[in-house]
């Protein structure tokens, strides 16, 4: 590009000497048709470093330079975004990480309203959280290789930079896909919103709601990329990935018949990368017509789990009340773990809804500093989270979850369906006697399909599993000895709700808890019996992690656990029995079955337990058992036979890990090892 002059009234207006700027010119960022001048504002401490680059890369210095309430404001060339988000991306890991302007005018009213926040236009909603038939049908509904087919389409693209022909394609891409969804609903409609001053637009889906179709629910992320070191752009994860958790979204409530009460909006936002442009004239547009949005939800990079909590979420530039909603909703649905965090000025589109005074929030897919590091480069690619998308689902089913309890509506399927689910207990047989903790296992069939499972202990609710096989832990220590009803309630999508048969099972558990022996350092049952118990609390946690006492709890105390991890979120074994499988007490050649219970980590493919026994506690030569995988991420019963050997004081092992490969004391980050020692009659 040429050199360009800045408007001289301008740079008078600040009592400086017009300057002249280049251009500067980067392999494969194509270039706007006409340089135009804007203006930008960008956090304070990133003005230095900003004005760094700007001398390194060539360009004069910038002009109209300002500092208020801790953000600075300067005039800009267009072609000179592109250096100002990769030294934001570089420095500070903020995607975009300022906001591009139009106008002096516009850029001055950023920096008064970060000192004084615009107030929001309309009365907040009062939230709730009482649509859990809804909620449940949509996330039942989610399936990761439909994200994942949509991260590799939209990653295919060379690049999606907003001044790019791709740029333009991939969106028109987004558009039919989003209209092909819709097909046969009158009431969604799907439209473009164009921009001055580039092609991509953003794209527009609207549901309109049934009763209250003037307040409007937006849920939000943007469809560009950037190499800011030029190249190709597949932005798989920035922001293929948010996209692709807002397509799924959509496609659950086009399937489930979902007709939302507040009008709901689905957006992708073009050009978010060099300044939020798109969503900054989005949200200015509902504030100049007055348009009530009463929530407006950010789905910024949802595949690369960085840290040991599935989400960030975000409280700078965002709502206080909608994000404790927010929380509430991953907590009454079980959506994830999460943990707050810090984003930055203008590192996402929720900022440009939030200085136009309406309430946002943004979830993201790890704490700021532990995010994907590959993202801005040709290394963005889906291979970076594996190949797979398990951890978008997640947020495809926060969005959803967050839709239907501030948009509210319902879902029918279309179908008018009346049919209950068929429900049945499949273990434990009736007339059974257990004790510990047992799996209950249950059958459930419909015409259209099972959103749930629920499992009830004398008519009081126990658990829910959301996929086939349905099954329960059930700690039978909770109730006490004696005859208990155990019962299943099947749910589908329409609300119709299906009702098993009661199955009476005899509760005995005369076990001896294990106690915690001091010179061994390890929990240990001194009485020969038929069961030893390490109980609820001896080893639940691992390291500093949880509650677990006397940690590490293995014999001799030589074998550390990882360190690493959020308790009851990553790994960790909580307890371990032992018992004979004819009820009869320990002797040599007896047969027992060691039952391990395990919090397995999200992604629970991973995660392995490693179980041992040896047949001297006071000098173990542990013999291996096998390697177990758990079925399902969070609390469960991993379990394996053996015959007892011959000794008086006997021991097993538990290492569960997260990856790496099978011993006695693994090395791991997220490993837990725990022993158990209990008497035996020679």
């Amino acid at each position: 590009m040429g050199l360009k002059k800045f408007a001289p009234a301008a740079l008078l207006l600040w009592g400086v000497t017009p300057v002249m700027a280049h251009a500067q010119v980067v392999p494969g960022i194509e270039q706007p048709a006409v340089d135009r001048e804007l203006w930008i504002s960008i956090g304070a401490e990133a003005l230095e470093p900003v004005q760094s680059e700007f001398r390194a890369a060539g360009f004069e210095p910038p002009v109209g330079v300002q500092v208020q309430n801790d953000l600075a404001m300067m005039k800009v060339h267009e072609s000179q975004l592109h250096t100002i988000s990769r030294v934001m991306h570089d420095k500070y890991n903020r995607c975009a990480g300022f906001l591009a302007h139009e106008s002096e005018q516009e850029a001055r009213a950023a920096l008064t309203k970060a000192g004084s926040p615009t107030p929001p236009i309309h009365t907040q909603v009062t939230y709730s959280i009482d649509n859990a038939g809804t909620v449940n049908a949509l996330m039942s509904e989610m399936a990761e290789p439909n994200i994942r087919a949509t991260i590799g389409t939209l990653s295919s693209y060379t690049t999606r930079y907003y001044t790019s022909a791709t740029g333009l394609e991939s969106a028109n891409w987004i558009k039919t896909t989003w209209q092909n969804l819709a097909a046969g609903r009158s009431d969604v409609s799907v439209t473009t919103f164009a921009h001055s001053g580039y092609n991509q637009p953003s794209v527009i889906l609207t549901i309109t709601g049934t009763s209250l179709p003037n307040e409007v629910v937006v849920l939000g992320g943007h469809l560009d990329s950037t190499n800011t070191s030029g190249g190709a752009a597949p932005g798989a994860d920035d922001d293929a990935s948010g996209i692709a958790s807002l397509t799924e979204i959509i496609r659950s409530a086009m399937v489930k018949g979902y007709r939302p009460a507040r009008t709901v909006k689905f957006m992708g936002y073009a050009a978010e990368e060099v300044g939020l442009r798109g969503s900054q004239a989005i949200a200015q547009w509902h504030k100049t017509n007055q348009v009530n949005v009463v929530g407006v939800l950010q789905l910024d990079m949802t595949n690369y789990r960085g840290s040991s909590v599935d989400i960030g979420l975000v409280t700078d530039n965002t709502n206080a009340a909608q994000n404790s909603f927010l929380t509430s909703v991953i907590d009454t649905y079980q959506i994830a773990t999460w943990a707050t965090t810090v984003c930055g000025y203008g590192c996402s589109d929720h900022a440009s809804w939030h200085a136009q005074g309406f309430p946002a929030s943004m979830p993201f897919e790890a704490l700021m500093n532990q995010h994907n590091s590959a993202i801005h480069s040709t290394g963005d690619t889906l291979a970076r989270s594996a190949g797979s998308a398990t951890h978008a689902v997640k947020f495809s089913k926060l969005g959803a979850a967050f839709m239907a309890e501030l948009a509210k509506g319902t879902v029918s399927d279309d179908t008018g369906d009346t049919t209950p689910p068929m429900a049945a207990i499949t273990a434990p047989a009736p007339g059974a006697t257990v004790s510990g903790t047992t799996t209950a296992m249950a059958n459930a069939a419909d015409n259209v399909g099972v959103s749930r499972v629920d499992f009830l202990v004398d008519g009081a609710l126990k658990g829910t599993d959301n996929t086939s096989p349905y099954t329960f832990a059930w700690d039978t220590t909770s109730v006490g000895n004696g005859s208990h009803v155990l019962v299943v309630k099947a749910y589908d999508a329409s609300g119709n709700v299906g009702t098993s048969a009661g199955v009476t099972v005899n509760v005995s558990n005369t076990s001896t808890t294990a106690t915690y022996d001091p010179t061994l350092k390890a929990p240990k049952c001194a009485t020969v019996n038929s069961v030893c118990d390490s109980g609820l609390s001896l080893l639940n946690g691992r390291a500093n992690l949880g509650p677990e006492v006397n940690k590490p709890n293995t014999i001799g105390g030589t074998c550390a656990d990882g360190t690493q991890g959020v308790y009851h979120s990553d790994e960790s074994n909580d307890r371990i029995r032992v018992l004979t499988t004819d009820g009869t007490p320990f002797a040599a050649g007896k047969t027992v079955r060691i039952e391990a219970t395990v919090w397995a980590y999200s992604t629970y493919t991973s995660d392995k337990l490693d179980l041992y026994y040896a047949a001297n506690a006071n000098a173990p030569s542990w013999v291996f058992l096998g390697t177990y995988t758990p079925t399902k991420a969070g609390s469960q019963v991993l379990s394996a036979t053996y015959a007892l050997p011959a000794g008086g004081l006997q021991a097993v092992r538990a290492n569960f890990r997260y990856g790496g490969t099978a011993g006695t004391c693994a090395a791991g980050s997220y490993t837990d090892h725990d022993d158990l020692i209990f008497a035996v009659t020679p």
